[in-house]
């Protein structure tokens, strides 16, 4: 999928799955007295759903992020080519364990000064994580609808996808995920607009 499907079905997603578990706290629409608090993680959550549904094609030098980065982005996509490592469980593991690790390591040379993080620093912290983790998986599912599939079991390189039949998905950059994309943003909307009609 292109950059901007990516970042659109991510950002969507995450308003479906923050309109049910409320991550964020209250929903903005139809609630009186909303706080900054509320905002702030609202902010910081689909800022990070659309940083990480970006995130896996770091190794594609020619995607959205990868122009961003520049010749890192160059590197990584010789070194491990595009749609392996960072589109697998493997990555999703490797990379959430880094993550955890680095709010740890962080904690640690903070408690070694005697200094402790806010709790709502740390709640901030784990919103970012679960943010940016939904936003990769969101990606991942995404390019699974296209003909090449993803290789979810690297470094098998077995490519998954849906439908299982590779001729009934989508090319990249054709209408057809222009379709799906926008339908789904629709599907949506439609859903937020009529659960507020019954509040």
């Amino acid at each position: 999928m292109e950059g901007r499907s990516h970042l659109l079905v991510g950002l969507t997603a995450g308003v479906v799955l923050d309109s049910v578990v409320h991550l964020t706290g209250d929903p903005l629409l139809g609630v009186k007295g909303i706080t900054i608090g509320v905002l702030v993680n609202k902010v910081i959550y689909y800022t990070m759903v659309g940083f990480g549904a970006l995130l896996p094609d770091i190794d594609n030098a020619r995607s959205t992020f990868g122009h961003k980065l520049g010749w890192i982005s160059k590197e990584i996509q010789h070194l491990a080519g595009h749609r392996t490592l960072f589109h697998s469980l493997l990555g999703l593991l490797i990379g959430s364990l880094m993550a955890l690790g680095l709010e740890q390591l962080v904690t640690y040379l903070l408690d070694q000064r005697g200094l402790t993080l806010p709790a709502q620093f740390i709640s901030a912290t784990h919103l970012v994580f679960f943010a940016v983790l939904f936003g990769c998986i969101m990606h991942i599912a995404a390019d699974g609808m296209t003909e090449g599939g993803v290789p979810l079991l690297w470094p098998n390189h077995k490519r998954f996808g849906f439908p299982p039949n590779p001729h009934w998905r989508f090319c990249t950059g054709t209408w057809p995920e222009f379709v799906i994309v926008w339908s789904f943003m629709i599907l949506v909307g439609v859903g937020i607009y009529t659960s507020i009609i019954v509040i």
